[in-house]
């Protein structure tokens, strides 16, 4: 998945600028040093200090909350001592505090202890990424450029709307979809329809506002939904992952929904599992299809339909009337 690329490659990222800040401040240690030899112990006395702490706690482990207190003062001390011997040499107090971009995160690109969710600054970045990447799939598709006059103004047979009424009708409950996000109204969209009405465009208009303001919504189709679901199946690690991705991350986009291989024992029960516990946790998750309420009911079977259509949890819209690209090869 282009998601999962993207964090790979911005991990890889934190862990080039975690070893260049490194040897930068190493460098600045350095050139201290040389130009006042005297400071060395100040210098290095940090870690030689925790060193000689975690012995002495290794030979006496009933002195620990006095030894802890003991080794933070003896640290406090030092770091005034180097400060006030760095600003007598001409150079600034913090010259060597550690060097992060992200104070929050330290660079890691990751807070927390135990589960460590992505850090504000980690998650700016994917948002950004995922944006860059998303020109393949058209960011400039948005609710701004939706031109409402690529539709038929026909009515259609239920004699309710035009095709065009219709549509703008559908824009405006995806574009408050987006704008609700994360915390308001129900957490599930699904949009049916024919091919060719304009499902997927919507779905992209969703995802670019989402990045636009600073989410990192995961986009997957049918088939690459599957082949995660089939790959966690049979115990491949990465298609685990990527699976549990599909699971776990805040807004989750699925475009042709029902095009994927309906296989025993994996699409229906898979695709169940993922739609339920996003429901459940209120995980925004949008799914675009082809197939009718009748054609889903017969694919997926009554406990799946369900979940598609609780209305307590979902909203649904079905775009109606003429493939918009025969119409444009009419005219």
């Amino acid at each position: 998945m282009v998601r999962a690329d993207v964090v790979r490659a911005l991990n890889e990222e934190y862990a080039r600028l975690r070893d260049e800040n490194s040897q930068i401040h190493a460098k600045r240690e350095d050139e201290v040093i040389a130009a006042d030899p005297g400071i060395e112990p100040l210098v290095r006395g940090g870690s030689a200090l925790f060193q000689r702490s975690a012995r002495m706690l290794l030979m006496h482990p009933e002195r620990a909350e006095a030894l802890a207190k003991e080794t933070r003062a003896q640290a406090a001390a030092n770091d005034q001592a180097l400060r006030a011997r760095l600003v007598k040499l001409g150079y600034a107090a913090d010259y060597l505090d550690p060097i992060y971009r992200c104070p929050v995160c330290r660079d890691t690109g990751y807070v927390g202890s135990g589960v460590r969710t992505a850090c504000a600054c980690f998650q700016q970045r994917l948002a950004q990424r995922l944006y860059e990447a998303s020109a393949g799939s058209g960011p400039e598709q948005s609710f701004e450029s939706y031109d409402e006059a690529v539709f038929p103004n026909d009515e259609l047979v239920d004699g309710a709307h035009t095709q065009r009424q219709l549509a703008l009708l559908v824009r405006s409950l995806c574009r408050d979809y987006a704008d609700s996000c994360p915390d308001r109204g129900k957490p599930g969209l699904l949009l049916m329809g024919n091919t060719g009405l304009g499902k997927t465009f919507l779905l992209n208009c969703i995802r670019n506002a989402l990045v636009a303001r600073g989410f990192a919504p995961v986009k997957a189709t049918g088939y690459r939904m599957f082949e995660a679901m089939h790959g966690a199946h049979f115990g491949e690690t990465e298609k685990r992952e990527e699976f549990r991705e599909l699971i776990a991350c805040d807004i989750l986009l699925i475009d042709d929904l029902g095009t994927e291989p309906m296989m025993q024992n994996i699409t229906r029960e898979y695709l169940f599992m993922l739609l339920n516990e996003r429901l459940a946790e209120g995980r925004r998750t949008v799914m675009a299809t082809n197939l009718t309420p009748g054609d889903l009911l017969n694919r997926y079977g009554e406990r799946l339909f369900s979940r598609l259509f609780d209305g307590m949890t979902m909203q649904t819209a079905e775009l109606k009337g003429r493939d918009l690209r025969l119409c444009a090869r009419r005219k």
